[in-house]
């Protein structure tokens, strides 16, 4: 069975769960569902932390439509907003870089979707469609430099 397959039988929770569960598979630390506080309240889907990188991962589980180039395009915004305020918290609270294993690792703002589409880097923000997010963290080296 196909990653896709899986990922459009399951709701919301579970295509986060997937995504933190592929992450493991690579042998990342992961932490879901991050919430924290700045001037207002963020949720980060999955944090996943190697030797080198800390990905913070929207994850949306859109299957496409009528406002989808919208769609990501906010999707983007909103996350490269949401991996600023986890650096300024990040920034202040020790216990939680403790927690994240986080000090001098590369923070990259990622969002993961149900749609087909090309890997693309808008922004900075990486969007990766879930039946390629294997192979992109098989060779993350070649993208992530």
């Amino acid at each position: 069975m196909q990653v896709e397959d899986i990922a459009s039988g399951v709701d919301w929770q579970g295509f986060e769960t997937l995504v933190a569960d592929i992450f493991r598979a690579h042998d990342f630390k992961v932490k879901q569902n991050f919430r924290f506080k700045t001037s207002s309240r963020h949720e980060i889907d999955v944090i996943a932390v190697d030797g080198r990188f800390m990905i913070c991962v929207d994850c949306k589980h859109w299957s496409g439509g009528r406002s989808k180039v919208y769609g990501l395009k906010s999707a983007v915004k909103d996350q490269r907003k949401r991996v600023r305020e986890l650096q300024r918290f990040l920034k202040k609270n020790v216990v939680a870089r403790k927690m994240l294993g986080t000090d001098s690792k590369e923070m990259l703002p990622m969002v993961v979707t149900l749609m087909e589409e090309e890997m693309v880097n808008e922004s900075g923000v990486w969007v990766v469609p879930v039946s390629k997010f294997n192979s992109f963290l098989a060779e993350k080296e070649n993208y992530l430099t």
